[in-house]
């Protein structure tokens, strides 16, 4: 679980977290949401002791974080300035699994889970953003944290990675991890949770998505629906292959594909909507 109580901090004279309190039950996938440089890296790194936090506490896994042994029972997900251009990904690796007295094994493990092996000896400069994000997040599970926060894992992912790393975070919740989870994918979190957090002007917004009855579909198909009859029933595109059609929309969307002959590989109903609440609580149009 994660415990978040009365964590303040300021840079010179702007507050940047302003009294921040949430907690978060074992098991449980949350989001944390905002726009650019509204704080929640920092909010992430003072949870962490990166950045130390002008007051309040943190508590996760049962424990105040305020000793370094904390760092077996949490993993974090960076941005890439943390990676060793010079340095392969078995380096990095090999070194968290120094740090967490594990053996050389679990890196083989992780990697072929989350999908890097087939570079995971190459120099990391030469490692492409999503490539990058695999070491990432590999580096963040490679010890099976109880607890799990991640910055912006989507980032530069194709489809079948975050396909693949969605559903890993989806087995760590079910095997008791809990997550927080910050990004700017709204259409992502939709689909792995329903508990959302709005960070605005130094404060948490707290919202349960299942008080927002608007669900969505996500259409996976043959090949890219193209025409003016898609356009009319506002279907937003996701990828070449993917896109999101509202409920009231949906029968209508399915027989133009059967028209079209571009056959349904998939129809998955995201769990909830998140993008109407930030319009409104960021008053952005």
């Amino acid at each position: 679980m994660i415990s978040v109580q009365g964590l303040t901090k300021s840079y010179h004279d702007k507050k940047v977290l302003a009294d921040i309190n949430f907690e978060i039950g074992q098991g449980e996938i949350a989001g944390l949401v905002g726009p650019n440089g509204v704080g929640k890296t920092t909010l992430l790194s003072c949870m962490m002791g990166l950045i130390k936090a002008d007051s309040g506490t943190v508590t996760m896994a049962d424990e105040l974080f305020t000793k370094t042994d904390m760092y077996k029972k949490v993993g974090f997900m960076q941005d890439n300035s943390v990676l060793y251009p010079h340095l392969t990904g078995y380096d990095h690796l090999s070194y968290v699994a120094y740090a967490q007295n594990l053996s050389l094994d679990a890196v083989e493990e992780v990697s072929k889970h989350v999908g890097n092996d087939s570079y995971l000896y190459q120099k990391v400069g030469e490692y492409s953003l999503g490539m990058k994000q695999h070491l990432l997040f590999a580096s963040a599970i490679i010890h099976k944290p109880k607890v799990l926060l991640l910055d912006e894992p989507f980032n530069g992912l194709d489809p079948t990675s975050l396909i693949r790393i969605r559903e890993i975070i989806r087995e760590l919740a079910a095997q008791g991890t809990t997550v927080l989870l910050s990004s700017h994918n709204l259409n992502e979190l939709d689909r792995m949770t329903r508990h959302i957090y709005f960070l605005k002007d130094g404060e948490i917004i707290y919202r349960d998505l299942a008080d927002h009855h608007n669900f969505s579909y996500v259409l996976t198909v043959t090949k890219q629906p193209v025409g003016q009859q898609y356009e009319d029933i506002q279907v937003e595109v996701i990828n070449d292959t993917q896109f999101i059609v509202d409920k009231a929309n949906l029968n209508q969307a399915i027989s133009l594909l059967n028209q079209d002959d571009n056959p349904i590989v998939d129809i998955e109903r995201t769990q909830f909507s998140s993008e109407n609440l930030y319009r409104e609580i960021y008053q952005e149009v």
